[in-house]
């Protein structure tokens, strides 16, 4: 199995069209990582449980302040191997793929493609490390940490 590098890019497009659109663009053949999503996440007693990613991200998008996270895997075998969204706290999303860290130069590719088609200047590359941060404010300094 591939050590993995992990391409994140902040967004304000938290809405499921733009989620669709990303996700049509990187990762066309996915299938989802969960079976089901509970609000809270990882809630023992959670207020809600939603069957399919669709619903969450509907959920997510109304209710603005709601932390959850969505991965999906390439179901092809394609690269880059898995998409994920990270619904924050203060109304943005972080956009994310992973792919075989030994090719940096594709991963370089990725993120600038990524910024682009977000419309946003704010992303980094990390290796295999989730984007342990709850607004915009904490994601920039991830950017200054991770930056080659």
């Amino acid at each position: 199995m591939p050590e993995y590098s992990d391409i994140y890019v902040l967004s304000n497009k938290r809405d499921k069209k733009s989620i669709e659109l990303f996700f049509d663009n990187f990762l066309p053949n996915r299938e989802e990582s969960a079976d089901e999503y509970e609000v809270p996440q990882y809630a023992d007693s959670p207020e809600h449980i939603f069957k399919t990613a669709s619903e969450l991200i509907d959920y997510c998008s109304d209710k603005l302040d709601i932390e959850h996270s969505i991965y999906w895997r390439a179901s092809n075998g394609s690269k880059p191997e898995h998409g994920m969204v990270f619904f924050l706290k203060d109304k943005h999303v972080i956009y994310g793929l992973s792919t075989d860290a030994a090719d940096q130069k594709y991963a370089k590719a990725l993120l600038e493609v990524m910024k682009e088609l977000l419309n946003s200047p704010f992303g980094y590359i990390a290796h295999e490390a989730s984007p342990d941060v709850c607004n915009a404010k904490e994601f920039k300094q991830q950017i200054e940490i991770h930056k080659p």
